[in-house]
């Protein structure tokens, strides 16, 4: 991570993420105790990738969760206790 950013950064525990036929929208939110589920709890950053790169986004992911896994362990699928899954 570089030493001095010039954007903001935020903390999310909650991704909702749709499409449309051009674009990818994901809204990044953090819900906490005071929210009463995920929809309602605020939506910090909207980022917005055209179908190309979401699909290239999505990729290298999966390949950053497969090398986080081998040196950290599995990571479990939803938190404990958890009613709904943290990004739909």
């Amino acid at each position: 991570m570089a030493q001095e950013t010039d954007f903001d950064v935020v903390y999310s525990n909650v991704a909702k993420i749709t499409h449309v036929a051009f674009e990818f929208l994901m809204d990044f939110k953090r819900q906490g105790p005071e929210t009463a589920n995920a929809e309602s709890a605020p939506t910090l950053v909207r980022v917005i990738m055209h179908p190309i790169i979401a699909k290239a986004f999505r990729d290298a992911l999966v390949e950053n969760v497969r090398r986080y896994e081998e040196k950290f362990g599995a990571i479990p699928t939803a938190p404990p206790g958890s009613a709904h899954p943290p990004v739909h």
